[in-house]
């Protein structure tokens, strides 16, 4: 499973409720079309900002949903959004391990330690990775800003310092 996840805030002068509905409606669009290889998307509120997770079984699934996203019966709701958008930024991830579950409201950003190999990180990550309903993504093809990781878990995680954790609250609209 790949999530294209783009990161967005509304602009000074927008009403954030306002903002969130003219997502909801977009999404919920998005959802009846149901393009190929979709599975689903979702907007979180995290920080002053959000993020919005679309959920694609591969890479193909990609062409189908940016097409989709901006034709037919959603470009409405896609340019309503845009034009409320102060700025965004996307990123491409990987589901790396664990489960994923789009009720979690804990997101960890992070950096592989240098020298450590993906194989010993992946192994020191099991403790949190074999919870039920938490989920390590790693970004693909160096596309989107740092960090590499997210581990998205329903409570709180404390990984080691060398990994440069940054914890999110993040919360479903």
């Amino acid at each position: 499973m790949l999530a294209y996840v783009f990161s967005h805030q509304p602009a000074a002068d927008v009403d954030a409720k306002g903002y969130e509905e003219v997502l909801r409606h977009f999404h919920a669009a998005l959802a009846d079309l149901h393009p190929h290889g979709f599975v689903r998307s979702l907007t979180y509120r995290v920080g002053t900002g959000y993020s919005d997770w679309y959920l694609v079984e591969d890479s193909s699934a990609l062409d189908h949903l940016n097409v989709a996203a901006v034709s037919g019966g959603r470009s409405a709701s896609h340019d309503a959004a845009a034009r409320m958008a102060a700025e965004g930024v996307g990123k491409l991830l990987a589901l790396a391990a664990g489960e994923h579950d789009p009720d979690a409201t804990v997101e960890v950003r992070f950096s592989k330690p240098a020298g450590m190999g993906y194989g010993e990180l992946y192994g020191a990550l099991e403790r949190w990775t074999r919870q039920p309903r938490t989920s390590l993504w790693r970004r693909m093809m160096v596309l989107g800003p740092p960090p590499e990781f997210s581990l998205v878990s329903p409570g709180a995680v404390e990984l080691p310092a060398e990994m440069h954790p940054e914890t999110f609250s993040r919360t479903p609209i």
